[in-house]
């Protein structure tokens, strides 16, 4: 009875044995599921920022696309006594603009584009604060603002002229005669590049469109008939 006994049991090395297989398995399917789970997480991270880059982009052509045109006293010396508030340098532009009404804002604003500093390194950030009319805005630290990429290295912007259709670092562009300028004395497009963001952006080219109320070449609609 004893010597059937030990045929149908298992000895102490094989249940050893087969302890240690099973804890092998157990560390194959915790390192697959841990794997898994990681590819997840960076899937959804890059869901997320490419999420982020469609909202700044789009946010972007909005409020470019909608530029007032609107003359102010120029501070700077030479050139019209009059020009729109437009600031335009290779690494920041200020604007005004409308900011969209999806925003909860909505009509115009003092708008600039610039990287600062933030908690986690430098960052892309729009600023905004409601328009008064005056010539000039400086309180940019203390006006809201919208990170559109986070970290990043630096902005480059250039602005295309209309006429030449030449890209320039600075705007307006320097020896150009400004009378050969559109109108508006607003560049035809924006080109932003952002270096050192996650994920990349590449080279964003946006047209710049003046408001209707405030371009000098916009025709108020005719009613009725006849005309002289």
């Amino acid at each position: 009875m004893n010597l059937a006994a030990r045929r149908r049991g298992f000895t102490l090395v094989e249940v050893l044995i087969a302890l240690v297989l099973l804890s092998l398995l157990m560390l194959v399917l915790t390192g697959a599921l841990r794997g898994l789970g990681e590819v997840e997480a960076r899937v959804d991270q890059r869901i997320a920022a490419a999420d982020d880059h469609r909202a700044a982009v789009q946010l972007l052509g909005d409020v470019l696309g909608r530029v007032s045109a609107r003359r102010i006293p120029r501070l700077q010396a030479g050139g019209p006594s009059e020009a729109p508030f437009f600031q335009a340098a290779p690494d920041a532009l200020a604007w005004v603009g409308v900011m969209p009404a999806r925003f909860g804002l909505g009509g115009r604003h003092y708008l600039r584009l610039a990287v600062e500093q933030g908690p986690g390194g430098a960052q892309l950030v729009l600023r905004y604060a409601p328009w008064t009319g005056a010539a000039a805005f400086a309180a940019w630290d203390q006006a809201e603002g919208r990170v559109l990429a986070a970290p990043v290295q630096a902005l480059s912007l250039r602005y295309l002229e209309p006429v030449s259709g030449q890209w320039s670092p600075e705007w307006p562009p320097a020896g150009v005669d400004l009378n050969t300028l559109p109108p508006t004395l607003l560049p035809e497009a924006v080109e932003i590049q952002i270096e050192g963001s996650e994920p990349a952006w590449p080279p964003l080219i946006v047209a710049v469109t003046a408001t209707r109320d405030s371009d000098p070449t916009a025709v108020s609609g005719a009613f009725g008939g006849g005309g002289s």
